[in-house]
């Protein structure tokens, strides 16, 4: 299987779990049910083969026998789709976590890719953080110019005495100093940024042949 085949698998299998487990079984569906579809289905949406439990609970209230055979063997089928590398890699991208979802003999593989995977995971939320604590700081410098602006604006208005301006000064010569300090802390939080950007695209490099 190719690449782009593969990687196509594993979005439509993503959007099938996004979507799985919502629906009920009614009488209609348990009466036309194609068990090995329904098994498919599952396999290939990562459930585990535990879920013919709920769907035999869920027609054996209108009388009606699931075939357990029939699902397994569907089932079996829908796994190989879902416990592929590729599929696990995507997954653990996302940061999803393996629920022994896969056949014993398909596991080590699908974890192969998962593990892959959470490491571009891990190294985009070590950036994505960088990121935020860079952006926090400029709005804490940009909040104290606002302020010092403000006291200053009021500093030179009507109606103030001598000590209640010196008071003003006073306070604003404080959020100066605390807002050299924190400019003082930019170049530090940047070259942060700059490391884990350099990290993240580093690591994505590495597993370039999922992509």
């Amino acid at each position: 299987m190719n690449i782009r085949k593969s990687v196509l698998i594993s979005i439509v299998t993503l959007n099938i779990i996004g979507t799985s487990g919502c629906a009920n079984m009614n009488q209609a569906d348990c009466e036309t049910a194609n068990w090995q579809a329904i098994g498919y289905e599952d396999g290939v949406a990562g459930a585990r083969d535990s879920q013919f439990s709920q769907h035999r609970q869920e027609c054996a209230e209108y009388g009606i026998t699931a075939n357990i055979e029939d699902y397994l063997r569907g089932h079996d089928k829908g796994s190989t789709k879902y416990c592929t590398q590729t599929n696990g890699f995507f997954l653990g991208m996302k940061g999803q976590n393996y629920n022994r979802n896969c056949p014993q003999d398909l596991a080590p593989v699908f974890l192969s890719g998962l593990t892959d995977g959470k490491q571009i995971y891990s190294a985009q939320r070590v950036m994505d953080s960088a990121d935020e604590a860079l952006e926090r700081l400029y709005i804490r410098i940009e909040n104290i110019e606002e302020v010092i602006l403000d006291k200053n604006n009021f500093m030179i208005a009507d109606g103030l005495v001598r000590a209640e301006r010196l008071e003003i000064r006073q306070q604003i010569e404080s959020l100066e100093i605390a807002m050299l300090e924190l400019i003082a802390l930019i170049p530090e939080y940047q070259d942060e940024h700059a490391r884990a950007i350099r990290n993240y695209e580093g690591v994505k490099q590495s597993f370039a042949n999922y992509f």
